[in-house]
């Protein structure tokens, strides 16, 4: 999508997302891989010096000049919205008044007339955005014709954005033939745009977080996350603590009165999650031992787990327990202990295994 940035909003004419109101006039592009057409036009194509080497013209163009014929809603509307209407929506973050800019290739006195709205209203103050300078040339203009002054004032076509947000800008035909490569909007009154001026303004996607844990989990209820879901203000015989860099709980082993000893963590179903579920315990190997865990019910374990030998530290485990029958209310609690394989050594001992674990997941399946 086109998007606003500090007061500027710049459009390839080319880009429009919708074109209607089309039956008698239509909007084509233009471009040196653009085939052959057989409407009527009166001069050859302009891509050589247009932006990105491409711009739209509408056809048929019956009527370059005062000596053809004029015919109302069919080469000529000044009814603003009424004929070949193109949309763009944008974003708008800064919302006020901007000054309208188009650049349009003119080769005659009737071909150089179009109007600009927003929304799906055409204000006065944008319709009849006029070209009379720089024939045969690509030709940036602001000017508004008016009855006094068919050329019309620099830095007169103007539309108001109301709010914050996302708006649908808005071209139609005034004159069939009209040649247009860009608009530009900016809320700096004394701007003048040269040449081919500034690139297309686009909202900058970034990229979608990618998963980094619990690579197996696809299909579930409901992930509970260990540091998030599970209270351990009860702590059993030694305490947990919030391994943040790792998502997990864990037992600060380091303390030699927490190793080899259960911690645990509670939760209490909730009555969205009752019925018959199939539980995944996600615990991290570690390298200096292989914990125990284990997972109870309102007291009655239902499944006790160890890790196995890794050469990876923090690989996620997948421990997969049989379907039980939930109900609001029950206590379900998961416990695990800090334990060395004697491997690591580590400050005249052997590094301790923290019993680490990321989550436990409900899945109907």
């Amino acid at each position: 999508m086109h998007q606003e940035s500090s007061g500027l909003l710049v459009i390839e004419a080319e880009n429009f997302a919708t074109q209607h109101l089309d039956n008698a006039r239509r909007w084509i592009i233009f471009s040196k891989n653009t085939p052959h057409h057989n409407y009527p036009d009166a001069d050859r194509a302009h891509y050589l010096d247009a932006s990105n080497g491409r711009y739209i013209e509408i056809l048929p163009d019956t009527r370059s000049n005062h000596h053809e014929t004029l015919i109302i809603n069919e080469n000529f509307s000044n009814n603003a919205g009424a004929m070949a209407v193109l949309s763009y929506p944008a974003y708008f973050q800064t919302p006020g008044k901007y000054y309208v800019w188009a650049r349009a290739f003119s080769t005659g006195s009737e071909d150089n007339g179009v109007h600009i709205g927003i929304n799906g209203q055409w204000p006065t103050s944008s319709q009849r955005l006029q070209f009379c300078q720089g024939k045969h040339k690509w030709t940036w203009s602001s000017a508004q014709r008016v009855s006094g002054n068919h050329c019309g004032t620099p830095n007169t076509i103007v539309i108001d954005i109301p709010h914050k947000g996302v708006h649908n800008l808005m071209v139609s035909m005034r004159e069939d033939g009209f040649e247009l490569d860009k608009l530009l909007l900016t809320q700096d009154a004394s701007y003048q745009p040269t040449g081919q001026d500034k690139p297309e303004t686009f909202s900058l996607r970034k990229p979608l977080q990618e998963k980094k844990q619990l690579f197996e989990i696809s299909d579930y209820t409901r992930i509970l996350y260990a540091t998030e879901a599970f209270t351990i203000e009860r702590t059993g015989e030694v305490p947990y603590y919030r391994h943040k860099a790792e998502n997990a709980l864990a037992i600060n082993a380091v303390n030699t009165h927490y190793r080899n000893k259960f911690a645990y963590a509670d939760y209490t179903v909730e009555a969205k999650e009752a019925g018959m579920q199939t539980l995944t315990l996600v615990t991290l190997a570690e390298i200096d031992g292989e914990s125990t865990y284990t997972v109870s019910i309102n007291g009655q374990e239902i499944g006790r787990f160890t890790n196995p030998k890794t050469l990876e530290d923090y690989q996620e485990i997948y421990f997969h327990l049989h379907q039980v029958n939930l109900n609001k209310g029950d206590r379900i609690r998961v416990a695990s202990k800090a334990v060395t394989n004697g491997k690591i050594p580590e400050n005249n001992g052997t590094a301790f295994a923290r019993g680490r674990w990321r989550a436990l997941v409900l899945s109907k399946e």
